[in-house]
């Protein structure tokens, strides 16, 4: 491995949490797949979610799922996306790492073959590890769904990845496209590609997802307002449907999902807004759109660079514009080629609370309960404030309200990175009894919670210690000082810590009790023997409630389990 990816290797380290504990090679797997998925998916993911590397692997050392844009580990995620939206857009990542400096064709050979194997059925012969099934059953979930695929079947990625040098080999190429036909061959798939990467690329790689987006767009049809209080800079006027797509896609054509500041909403799929809208833009009246759609609104840093027509912006956000953008993607093929625009406002912003009005102001205008407009300004912001007080050290976290805000953050390890979606999750497991569903599709989740959470008499350090559980116990595995076989059950783990480090009974979420039964979890938690005393407890507990079904994956999303879990506590003390 030469000098530079090396050092890479070794910052992602440090940004991961890894210990000496974790071997070179499995580094290495996580550092590829970390370095391809980054890629491929500009949001956050948890590795542990894709790795499968180990023994009885098929040879893949990282399969990613998306469906509509998002990251699933879940069957129930596919089926909650399927029926939010009324359609499937899936796409496999597949990854294959090895630190050797050549690229072996026996190896890509052996690859691919196990690519087949993944996705043959019944028909396959090679067995397979715990993390492989999983992926097998979303891929079974998914083409069990293709009723309702919205362009063709699944697009396959493989990504073949080593330390040397990439030289265009013929035999190489060639044996890549006889495994890329084999592939193609099996009629499942809408496209097919391997690629190898080298050193040279898995270090662009690696640069390019620790920078923050930006992109450039022309933007001709503008009027300059005048100096607003709070603002930088803002512009109204119109852009062409390709230019924006410009803005709302990757490099790989994917939507960007982080995008949206109102990803507690998502999009809301096929309704009857949103077929309206469809149908105007297939319709000979999309010229009109221009007048017809309300806009979206983009907020951005303190500064846009311009040169002539051409704006070029950095960790930008769509505040509002999250239903038109997912509609104008999931038509673009037919769009692209079309002459019309799209209404936009764009916004410098040097003040944050000018923004939390812009968003409020804007999404008044459609649909949005007062409940969800507090989750997406005011309650975040306290919120991440209280995130920035805790004291530097090892028990410090970061609250992500913007996508990508700490990216580009040398400072920043990202599994200290706590996302909306994460904050959801780990909140309605350990104060709500919701672990059961805590891994399913977040906006799912927060129907079932939405009323319960976020609310403005809510204590920020309930839901820092809720995220300091799951990082605590996280840690705790990626040191292998806890067993991998209980991470299936890691929002159980939350909640049932909660349970073992307090005595009391919880009081009313919001009241003052309720504050001080949160600061003393936390103190708990931040020592690191009780934690880890704490920790083992609820593991110990959960092995004795499952017994054998210690291994079976599904049996985390059952709802009677932390009603025995939190039996099993109680027996102990």
């Amino acid at each position: 491995m030469d000098l530079v990816t090396h050092n890479l290797v070794e910052t992602f380290k440090v940004d991961e949490g890894f210990d000496g504990a974790t071997k070179p090679e499995v580094l290495f797997e996580h550092f590829a797949n970390f370095c391809v998925l980054s890629h491929e998916y500009t949001d956050e993911f948890d590795l542990e979610d894709i790795h499968t590397g180990g023994g009885d692997d098929l040879g893949i050392d990282g399969i990613a799922v998306i469906v509509n844009g998002a990251l699933v580990s879940s069957e129930e995620e596919i089926d909650d996306l399927a029926d939010a939206n009324k359609y499937l857009k899936a796409e496999f990542i597949l990854c294959q790492a090895k630190s050797q400096s050549n690229f072996d064709g026996k190896e890509i050979s052996n690859f691919c073959f196990g690519a087949k194997d993944l996705f043959a059925g019944q028909q396959s012969i090679l067995p397979r590890n715990v993390q492989v099934k999983s992926a097998e059953k979303l891929v079974t979930k998914i083409y069990s769904k293709s009723a309702i695929f919205k362009r063709g079947n699944p697009r396959l990625k493989l990504y073949f990845v080593t330390t040397g040098k990439w030289q265009d080999d013929e035999k190489l190429k060639s044996r890549i496209t006889a495994e890329t036909q084999n592939l193609i061959d099996l009629n499942i798939f809408s496209e097919v590609e391997l690629l190898p990467v080298d050193a040279s690329r898995l270090q662009k790689l690696f640069n390019k997802a620790k920078n923050r987006i930006s992109k450039s767009i022309t933007f001709s049809g503008r009027v300059t307002l005048p100096t607003l209080p709070g603002v930088t800079e803002a512009f109204l006027g119109f852009i062409p449907v390709t230019e924006f797509l410009k803005l709302i896609t990757d490099d790989t054509g994917s939507i960007v999902k982080g995008l949206f500041y109102d990803n507690v909403r998502d999009f809301q799929g096929d309704n009857p807004v949103n077929k309206e809208m469809e149908q105007t833009l297939l319709s000979a009246d999309r010229q009109l759109f221009v007048l017809l759609n309300n806009g979206v609104t983009i907020v951005c840093g303190t500064e846009i660079k311009k040169t002539g027509d051409v704006f070029t912006i950095e960790d930008y956000q769509i505040v509002n514009g999250c239903q038109t953008s997912h509609v104008i993607y999931n038509n673009q093929t037919q769009l692209q080629a079309k002459d019309f625009h799209i209404p936009v406002k764009l916004i410098a912003l040097k003040d944050e609370d000018v923004k939390n009005k812009v968003i409020k102001a804007t999404n008044r205008q459609t649909q949005v309960k007062d409940e969800e407009l507090t989750a997406l300004t005011d309650f975040q912001k306290r919120l991440e404030e209280y995130y920035q007080a805790i004291p530097n050290g090892g028990h410090r976290l970061y609250y992500e309200r913007r996508s990508q805000q700490y990216r580009a953050d040398p400072q920043v390890e990202r599994i200290r990175i706590v996302n909306i979606a994460t904050q959801i999750r780990t909140f309605a497991s350990m104060f709500l009894a919701q672990a059961h569903i805590a891994s399913r599709y977040y906006g799912t989740l927060l129907k079932t919670v939405e009323q319960n959470i976020f609310a403005p008499n809510h204590s920020p350090a309930a839901y820092y210690v809720s995220a300091l559980a799951l990082f605590r116990f996280e840690s705790l595995v990626r040191k292998k000082i806890i067993s991998q076989k209980f991470r299936p059950f890691k929002y159980h783990i939350v909640y049932a810590l909660r349970i073992c480090l307090q005595d009391e009974s919880m009081p009313t979420i919001g009241s003052n009790k309720f504050e001080k039964y949160c600061t003393s979890i936390i103190a708990n938690l931040q020592d690191d023997s009780q934690c880890l005393n704490a920790v083992r407890k609820c593991c110990e507990a959960l092995e004795q409630v499952m017994g054998v079904n210690i291994s079976d994956r599904d049996a985390a999303k059952d709802a009677a389990l932390s009603v025995t879990l939190k039996e099993q506590l109680n027996n102990y003390s």
